[in-house]
Order: C-alpha cells, then sequence, then structure tokens
C-alpha cells in the first residue's frame, strides 16, 4: 500500500510523426475499386458522351488525395510507378484475354476495376518501403 507506483510510464512514449505511416491498404484499396467501379458504370451507361471518357482517371485522383490527405511522405510515392506498370499490364493484357473469353463487353469493364484495384495495392504495399523513423530525428536536443 505504501508504494509508489507511477501512474503512467512515459519513457517508452514515441509521438508519431504522418511521415513514418504507409498509406492505408484497405481504406485505399476500397475507395479506388468503389471509384473504378462506380466510373466504368457511369461511362458504360452513358456510352453516348465522349466528355465522360476522362473520368477513366478518376481512380488516379483519389489516390492523389489520400496521399495528401493521410500525409504520406514523397519519397514514399515511388510505389506508383510499379502500381501503374503492373495496373496497365493487367488492363490491356487482362483486357485482351477476357474478350477472347467472355466478349470485349464484359472484358473492359472488369479490366479497368481489376487494373485499378491492383494499382491502389502495389501502391500500397510499396508505400512500407523505405523505412524511416522521423520521430528520432525531432528528439535531438
Amino acid at each position: 500500500m505504501g508504494q509508489n507506483v507511477p501512474v503512467s510510464d512515459t519513457s517508452d512514449y514515441q509521438p508519431t510523426d504522418p511521415r513514418d505511416e504507409p498509406a492505408p491498404l484497405g481504406l485505399m484499396v476500397l475507395l479506388t475499386g468503389g471509384s473504378a467501379l462506380a466510373i466504368i458504370v457511369l461511362v458504360t451507361f452513358f456510352s453516348g458522351s465522349t466528355s465522360l471518357r476522362p473520368l477513366l482517371l478518376g481512380p488516379i485522383m483519389l489516390v492523389g488525395y489520400e496521399v495528401l490527405v493521410h500525409e504520406v511522405w514523397w519519397k514514399r510515392w515511388w510505389g506508383a510507378v510499379p502500381g501503374a506498370i503492373a495496373g496497365l499490364v493487367t488492363y490491356f493484357e487482362g483486357r485482351a484475354m477476357l474478350a477472347d473469353l467472355i466478349g470485349d463487353t464484359w472484358a473492359h469493364p472488369l479490366a479497368f476495376v481489376t487494373a485499378w484495384v491492383l494499382f491502389a495495392v502495389v501502391f500500397c504495399l510499396a508505400s512500407r518501403y523505405p523505412r524511416t523513423d522521423f520521430t528520432a530525428q525531432r528528439a535531438r536536443p
């Protein structure tokens, strides 16, 4: 009863710097895939309007928004390059393969959504590297 026990030990406390955090995998994949699906539905239903074609690049704006909101450090953005390569290969090769199997009507939307989801997955996984600890830099007197 007479012992003085500290209520909380703050010696292990390290404030987290947002730049130490990678891009959020689940949220990024869900939002990018959802936006790609919504865009392909809009473009498919309103296919007579050529002004909707720029909407096909919409998911990249969402990725940019997520990077800004979550303050993903700029050196973690390198994952966009392999993500874009994987997405483009998946889209063009997947679309050609799916067109042979299920026809071009369904191949384009399926390949489009799959390519954007793959882009988001590769980008988020790559954003985990390089590992840097910015809190150690701020802790110096």
